[in-house]
This record gives structure tokens, sequence and C-alpha cells, in this order.
């Protein structure tokens, strides 16, 4: 199990991280006006909750294998909602001009989470 946590935390830092530079390059190589602190917020926020998120549901599989799926769901839930609670306790407007830059980041973070938890429910059967 610790062999498959550190592939995952391998994998997703590098993929984040990667997705993180290309993503500002591309605003900077066509002169966009964004705001650098969603962008900041968002890849932090999610890459923390998925990395959080999918580690803990490694460790606990096997106890709550019939319920790794209303997990997942959950657990998406809660990013998008702990996400719009602290952009608006700090004052941070999500608006259309904006609202790229956080799906992006969240974009990213939920194709690794679909990928590791169908790895997840295929390694319990």
């Amino acid at each position: 199990m610790l062999k498959e946590i550190l592939l995952f935390l391998f994998l997703f830092v590098v993929i984040v991280i990667g997705g993180y530079f290309i993503h500002t390059e591309i605003i900077k190589s066509f002169s966009l006006d964004r705001n650098d602190k969603i962008i900041d917020l968002s890849y932090l926020f999610n890459g923390a909750f998925t990395i959080v998120f999918t580690v803990g549901t490694l460790l606990v599989r096997k106890r709550f294998k019939d319920l790794i799926g209303f997990i997942f769901m959950g657990g998406s839930l809660i990013k998008i909602g702990g996400f719009i609670a602290i952009t608006k306790f700090n004052d941070i407007e999500i608006n259309k001009n904006v609202f790229l830059d956080f799906f992006i980041a969240y974009l990213i973070c939920l194709i690794l989470e679909v990928y590791y938890f169908s790895r997840i429910l295929k390694s319990i059967n």
C-alpha cells in the first residue's frame, strides 16, 4: 500500500505542478489579465484536498469498500463547497472571467482522482 501511495503522490505532484506552470505560461504569453491569487489558491486548494482525500481513501478502502463511490461523490461536493467558502471568506470574487482559472486546476485534480478511485474500485473486487 505504501508503494501505491508514493506512486500516487509522485505522479500527482508532477502533473499538478506541470499543469500550474503551463497554465501560468499560457496566461503570460497571451498577456491575459488574470488574478494570480485565484490561480495560486485554486491549485493549492485542489491539490491539497485531492492528496488528503485520495490518500485517506486508499488507507480505509478495505474497511469501507461498499461506500467508495459515495465517498468519492461526497468528497467532490465538499471540495467545491470548501473552495467557494474560502473565496467568500477572503473576499475573492469568482465571476465568468476567472472561472476557467479555477476550473482548470479542478479538472486536473478531478481526472487524477477518478483514475485512482477507479483503481481502488478494481482492487477491491
